[in-house]
């Protein structure tokens, strides 16, 4: 009951999203069909937490005769005769490009979504608002606007102290982890094709070190998405070619300031590289229309940081303990090592170019871009916040470079389609072999103890 409900506010934010690009006249490319499923998911979420944080201002009845009142409004407007003509498509009609999948990423797809419903860790057993908090966040980065959506979010449980903490519970962990599979597979789509961005998002979901990271921290996964979303935007929003999605771009630089505020330097540097590399064959007229949609999310970043200065944590260090777990995260999967290669062999096709990757393919535009962002993070992760790159942060990287070779090894045997079948499935088996299933599934059983 509680995934549907959850399900049912993510729904709403996609229809906001929606409704946000009709009022707003916002055209805008894909390279896949996830991409537009992200960007509503992100426009709607982030302005749901605006409003939600408005009406966290009021007394508890007020919040509660206003939320009730919110959604008898949406369902009068929405079932409206006229808005077929506008809204003519459901959350799920923009998974299509799922319908034309073979036998072998048919099974991999439905392996994805059983190690994702098998990796939830154990659920807290306090039930006190504070110390749920705490729990949630043991390094107390969450800004109070964070907290307040998901109180009002949650608001028809609150009185019920189980219920209300199964709500946060499954919010960390579906929501979280849920988008940050979603944005994976969505960038790995910019650079492999889509049975190996299957295979990419199985050999992460599958690793023991999700499960390891969420039972030290239900968080980790919501800090990790901010990250792994806005290299995915910077990347996006040049393949958009649309100026008005910056409004989604700033909204997500609000997400994650209300995530972690030392978030905030990432705005400005976000302006930098899209201004001076990302949007570089654009004219100034362009880029500064970019910026200027970026203003809302601006705003409401510095609303989030200075009303949360105490906790801000913006003074500069240096802190190599996000480095340090990426040797960790490598460490716990086999499939993993396939990294370095995938770093050499791409720097060898992008500078040196020899004969023997003729026939291989790469965008090195986009190559160059995710460099240029990672090695931001990288940057940040040491001076500002280390858990900018930290467990799952290093995680999406790793797999990437990991599934190189494999592109490479695809692309040189494009006639030989039995013989790359065999490499696949040899692959999920190696993925499958070393993911602790057994374990996983002991911890999904406690549940319901």
């Amino acid at each position: 009951m509680m995934l549907l409900y959850s399900g049912f506010m993510a729904s709403q934010w996609f229809f906001l999203g929606k409704e946000i690009d009709h009022r707003f006249k916002i055209y805008f490319r894909t390279n896949s069909s996830i991409d537009r499923v992200l960007y509503r998911l992100i426009l709607g979420m982030s302005l749901f937490t605006v409003y939600f944080n408005v009406l966290s201002i009021f007394p508890g009845k007020w919040i509660y005769n206003f939320f009730w009142i919110t959604w008898v409004v949406l369902g009068l407007f929405y079932s409206w005769p006229t808005r077929g003509k506008i809204i003519q498509e459901s959350v799920t009609s923009n998974f299509s490009e799922f319908k034309y999948l073979d036998a072998f990423e048919k099974t991999l797809l439905s392996l994805i979504v059983l190690m994702f419903v098998v990796s939830l860790p154990e659920l807290p057993t306090l039930t006190n608002h504070e110390a749920l908090k705490l729990f949630f966040d043991p390094l107390q980065k969450f800004s109070t606007q964070w907290w307040n959506f998901l109180e009002v979010n949650y608001y028809p449980f609150k009185k019920y102290p189980q219920l209300f903490k199964l709500a946060w519970s499954m919010h960390f962990f579906v929501v979280g982890m849920g988008l940050f599979l979603l944005a994976f597979y969505a960038l790995l789509r910019y650079f492999v094709s889509r049975r190996l961005s299957l295979l990419g998002v199985f050999a992460l979901i599958s690793s023991w070190s999700c499960s390891k990271f969420l039972a030290n921290n239900y968080g980790d996964a919501i800090f990790a998405t901010y990250t792994l979303l806005w290299v995915w935007a910077m990347i996006w929003t040049v393949k958009a070619s649309s100026y008005r999605v910056g409004l989604c771009v700033g909204l997500l630089g609000f997400y994650g300031t209300m995530i972690d505020q030392s978030n905030i330097y990432l705005i400005p540097v976000q302006f930098a590289l899209t201004y001076y590399l990302l949007l570089s064959g654009k004219t100034k007229w362009f880029k500064v229309n970019w910026i200027r949609y970026n203003a809302l999310g601006f705003i409401l970043a510095l609303i989030c940081v200075f009303s949360n200065w105490d906790n801000a944590g913006l003074a500069l260090g240096f802190d190599l303990s996000g480095l340090e777990s990426l040797l960790s995260v490598m460490g716990r999967k086999g499939f993993y090592i396939l990294a370095p290669f995938g770093l050499v062999m791409v720097l060898i096709k992008l500078y040196v170019k020899p004969a023997a990757f003729a026939s291989i393919v790469v965008d090195k535009q986009y190559f160059t871009q995710v460099a240029a962002l990672i090695g931001t993070l990288i940057v940040g992760s040491i001076f500002i916040s280390s858990y900018q790159l930290k467990n799952f942060g290093w995680m999406w990287v790793v797999v990437l470079l990991s599934l190189i070779p494999l592109e490479f090894i695809f692309q040189a045997t494009s006639r030989l389609r039995s013989r790359r079948n065999i490499i696949y499935l040899s692959y999920i088996l190696i993925c499958l072999l070393d993911s602790h299933f057994e374990g996983r599934l002991k911890i999904f059983l406690k549940l319901f103890e």
